[in-house]
């Protein structure tokens, strides 16, 4: 499998400064960010789960699996937010639903979003002011 083909596994992108890799390493690198464990990773990839531990000891290795892995995660983040706004469609649209049950439902939800959302506006406050004092 050549690099071009590695990164396609997933959709991520190696960084261009791990040059400093094997091509067997960047050619792993994707299955180890998006299988479930090493062993898994090591036979799509077609390295041992050795191996796979000894690069994980490695500094520049382990740190780019982890930028990788951030960058799932923020692309995943990113999804959640798109999706959130149809779900608050939905909600809204529901409150108008004929069904009495589903209504309260809706709006038992809605009232405890806004809830939550405002507890963690306030703690983000007050964390922001704590550190604004140090």
């Amino acid at each position: 499998m050549y690099l071009a083909e590695a990164k396609q596994v997933s959709g991520i992108k190696v960084n261009k400064s791990a040059k400093k890799f094997t091509k067997k390493q960047l050619e792993t690198l994707p299955h180890i960010v998006t299988s479930k464990t090493y062993l898994e990773a090591g036979e799509k990839a077609g390295v041992s789960n050795k191996q796979i531990c000894e690069w994980m000891h490695q500094e520049a290795f382990s740190g780019e699996v982890r930028r990788l892995q951030d960058e799932i995660l923020n692309h995943a983040i990113c999804s959640l937010k798109s999706a959130s706004t149809k779900a608050v469609d939905v909600l809204v649209y529901l409150l108008d639903d004929e069904d009495a049950r589903i209504k309260r439902g809706v709006a038992n939800d809605i009232l405890n979003h806004a809830m939550k959302f405002k507890e963690l506006q306030e703690l983000e406050g007050r964390i922001f002011a704590l550190e604004k004092e140090k």
